[in-house]
């Protein structure tokens, strides 16, 4: 089984996903997105998981974590990863991100099923691209000194080797539940040799479902 790419290495350092049906079958209970807030703000060098997941810009487009793929223009695509390639499972989802053809990043996804992908979530974004932010935070241009103004000192700190020098860690990751699906309030930015944000990555799943299932 090949190696998530490097790319998902942010919000808890990546992860596979998961669960399944049928293509042609649909679900007992119909899958809930919660809703959507205005997006707000924190005070300044304050962690915020809800002011963070609501100012998410990408190409100019906002989203707004947990999001329905569908909700999005047709500038948009998504190129799924080849399940069993990569150890998925129905019902989880990984892919590529892509604005008019220009890719943009990863995002991972539940409610994804074969055959209607349409009605799949995002619930974790990785980003990479100076025309994306998240909250502010820019890939290419933000400093530590910005990410610390912006949201303060990270609950902890990984030191890696190349392309990332070392990753900042916010808010809370309990990990993968049974189904596969990454289960956290939390962001990370790495950041290369000239402590330059190099990747941000956000993970807003249900917490409650952790021990279900």
């Amino acid at each position: 089984m090949k190696r998530l790419p490097l790319l998902l290495l942010a919000g808890a350092m990546l992860f596979s996903l998961t669960a399944c049906l049928e293509p042609d079958k649909k679900h007992d209970i119909p899958f809930e997105v919660a809703p959507k807030v205005e997006p707000h703000t924190a005070p300044e060098g304050t962690f915020d998981v809800d002011a963070v997941r609501s100012m998410i810009n990408i190409k100019g487009q906002h989203f707004d974590l947990p999001q329905l793929i569908d909700d999005l223009g047709k500038n948009w695509e998504f190129r799924y990863y080849d399940r069993k390639d990569y150890g998925l499972k129905e019902g989880s989802g990984l892919a590529t991100l892509y604005y008019s053809g220009v890719e943009m990043g990863t995002v991972s996804l539940e409610n994804c099923y074969t055959g209607r992908e349409q009605d799949s979530v995002m619930y974790s974004i990785a980003i990479k691209t100076s025309d994306s932010d998240i909250y502010g935070i820019t890939p290419m241009v933000s400093t530590i000194a910005d990410v610390e103004h912006l949201i303060g000192q990270p609950d902890t700190v990984d030191l890696v080797e190349k392309p990332y020098v070392h990753i900042y860690h916010y808010g809370i990751n309990l990990g993968e539940d049974a189904h596969g699906i990454v289960r956290g309030h939390n962001i990370a930015v790495s950041f290369d040799e000239q402590g330059i944000v190099d990747l941000v990555s956000i993970t807003y799943s249900d917490l409650t479902q952790q021990e279900q299932g």
